[in-house]
């Protein structure tokens, strides 16, 4: 399948690289991925060299076995974050571990999961607290089923600072809970959550963790600028493993994967931290984390779904300009030719869906803190929330679900609502629908529900596109209430729909993608 990256054959003793391949893993030898060179297209030529020199020296090897109630499982993919290997019959596995590595750590299997502490899945060990390297074993625990159906829920930017923060997080969790409790769902339910856990407060990590344990569900973090460091000496472009020190001690890896049913997830770190006063930052995977990608994408089947998550969107509507996604597109080329991919961001404190293909999905999820928890909404009038997914085979079906009221799927804003400092015509009726994408439809009729026409949609370059909720929490111009934060503000969205109806009373509808129909009626 296709990939990208070079791999050391322990057998022949050569490294191979630097075209493009079709992998295949095998299990024969557990240290050894076998490479069936299918076509040559050359790719990422500068993640091969600049990878080339870290990979040449290893240390010494760790060894251990993977077993589910005292059996060794065959198959299991085990790692050090660059090297990749796969457990024999026995459940064995011999890996030659990277002089920097942190961890060794499992890509879960399918049917399959693991000790969780303090909402953390304990899939993974600390290389420096090893007694005994040649004894590394992991534990799994059965699923009660194999997971082809499935459900998992997924949020954006809890960024607590303190405990008034966690206290708003407990709530909006419980809101969570209570939706997971209700749904029918054999085994476990992940949830993830797409970085900024906190808010340059490492000492918060904590109180955090024990919030989302209260969800009895595993939690699966990816890492966000905000848990970046903080660095305070000068900026520089080789600060990440610092940086990411005091959230791996909490986390574990900052990249990892794992398998329900016929989906596989990939949490990656797509912030490229540099530090210094400003916590300076670029959009990025980076060559050695993208060719990792590449081994852990050669065990998977191009038949399967992939999920990915990361903190910083990989494209967007708003942003259509690769250039605001540094080395994404080498991600996506990794992904190419899987049967469905999901891509699961937050950073933005905005909800939006992209479709760039028939095939990939990207979800920037609406943040959990909305406008840092200043106000019951994000900045595009998104309220506090989280999205749920049902997963069927490779078949996926959501929904952005508004904390405490599930069934809303948008807000009506009548023509005398707050016109968020800019001119709007006075007859305008505003419709938010936080999860659309080109396949809903956003109606309005004048004849009491008898016939419907399609309302207009807002453009991000249109001044105007605002969410009068958010305008009233955040103001245009920089946050009202804390002129510290001059970056809390309403922000343009095209998930903004409007009418100028000239009846009296009018019948909102809206039909999402998966067919679900809400009316509401207004008036006037």
């Amino acid at each position: 399948m296709p990939g990208s990256g070079f791999f050391v054959d322990s057998a022949a003793g050569k490294l191979v690289f630097p075209l493009m391949f079709d992998y295949i893993c095998t299990t024969q030898h557990p240290t050894t991925i076998a490479m069936k060179r299918r076509f040559a297209r050359p790719i990422l030529p500068l993640l091969l060299l600049l990878f080339l020199a870290k990979t040449a020296g290893a240390g010494a090897p760790v060894r251990g076995r993977v077993v589910c109630a005292g059996r060794g499982v065959s198959g299991v993919v085990v790692t050090d974050g660059e090297h990749v290997t796969r457990t024999d019959r026995h459940g064995a596995y011999e890996l030659p571990c990277g002089e920097d590595a942190v961890h060794v750590y499992l890509s879960i299997p399918s049917g399959y999961t693991v000790p969780v502490v303090e909402s953390v899945p304990m899939f993974w060990v600390r290389i420096d607290t090893l007694a005994d390297r040649d004894a590394v074993d992991f534990t799994l625990l059965r699923e009660p089923d194999r997971g082809r159906w499935h459900r998992f829920a997924a949020l954006g930017d809890p960024q607590v600072r303190n405990l008034r923060e966690v206290s708003q997080l407990d709530s909006l969790l419980a809101s969570l809970k209570e939706d997971l409790d209700r749904m029918p769902a054999a085994g476990t339910v992940p949830v993830l959550v797409a970085g900024d856990v906190v808010f340059n407060r490492p000492k918060m990590h904590g109180p955090s963790k024990r919030s989302f344990a209260a969800l009895g569900q595993p939690v699966f973090y990816a890492i966000g600028n905000h848990d970046h460091g903080p660095i305070r000496d000068s900026e520089t472009p080789d600060n990440e493993e610092p940086s990411t020190r005091r959230f791996r001690s909490h986390y574990g890896p900052t990249h990892y994967s794992f398998n329900r049913g016929r989906v596989h997830y990939i949490v990656l770190d797509n912030i490229l931290f540099r530090g210094g006063k400003r916590d300076a930052y670029a959009i990025g995977f980076g060559p050695e984390q993208l060719a990792w990608v590449g081994r852990d994408l050669s065990c998977v089947p191009k038949s399967r779904a992939v999920v990915v998550l990361a903190h910083s969107p990989l494209q967007s509507r708003r942003f259509p300009d690769p250039a605001h996604y540094g080395d994404s597109p080498s991600l996506l080329a990794l992904l190419d030719g899987y049967a469905h991919v999901q891509i699961i961001s937050g950073h933005t404190h905005t909800n939006s869906v992209s479709t760039p293909s028939r095939r990939m999905t990207e979800h920037t999820v609406g943040a959990a803190c909305g406008g840092f928890w200043e106000g019951p909404v994000c900045l595009d009038g998104t309220p506090l929330g989280y999205k749920l997914f049902e997963v069927r085979g490779r078949r996926f079906r959501w929904r952005y679900v508004a904390a405490g009221d599930a069934e809303r799927l948008f807000r009506v804003y009548p023509p005398d609502t707050l016109r968020c400092g800019a001119s709007r015509p006075a007859a305008e009726l505003l419709v938010n629908v936080w999860d659309w994408d080109p396949q809903w439809r956003v109606e309005y009729s004048e004849d009491g529900g008898r016939t419907f026409r399609p309302m207009e949609q807002c453009r991000f370059d249109d001044p105007r596109a605002l969410d009068p909720a958010a305008c009233a929490c955040f103001g245009t111009a920089g946050h009202p209430r804390i002129p510290a934060r001059p970056w809390i503000k309403a922000v343009v969205t095209d998930h903004l729909f409007r009418c100028t109806p000239g009846s009296e009373r009018v019948v909102i509808r809206v039909v999402s993608r998966f067919g679900e129909t809400r009316t509401q009626e207004v008036a006037l």
